[in-house]
């Protein structure tokens, strides 16, 4: 009876544990792809095209010292979180018309998790 129990402790660990290293490797092959040319997510890289998005997940939008946004970016007024950057990378313009961010549209849902996964794992300070 414990090991049942400490097997299903140890699968909802894993579940919750992040993404598996084929996830997180996808997700920065993705991330470079797509998002990389205009955007650092190295703590001490400075701003590209985009701002860095190293603990993206920390601030609010439009905050983060050196980079220039847009009014409305700026003016936004939500914290950036996994499920606001889910609607941001399928479609910034309709969260933000202005935003300098205009050509990028991920339609595929699960691309889309694999970058937001890949930038919850470059969250911590």
């Amino acid at each position: 009876m414990r090991t049942r129990a400490a097997i299903f402790a140890a699968a909802a660990f894993l579940l919750s544990a992040g993404p598996s290293g084929a996830e997180d490797a996808a997700g920065a092959k993705l991330f470079k792809h797509h998002c990389g040319a205009c955007h650092a997510i190295d703590a001490a890289a400075t701003p590209r095209q985009g701002p860095n998005l190293h603990a993206v997940f920390q601030r609010q939008a439009g905050t983060l010292d050196g980079y220039k946004y847009s009014p409305g970016l700026k003016a936004a007024g939500w914290q950036w979180s996994p499920e606001q950057m889910d609607k941001w990378l399928t479609n910034p313009k309709d969260l933000v018309p202005d935003t300098f961010m205009s050509t990028y549209k991920q339609k595929d849902p699960e691309k889309r998790k694999l970058i937001v996964d890949f930038l919850s794992t470059h969250s911590e300070d």
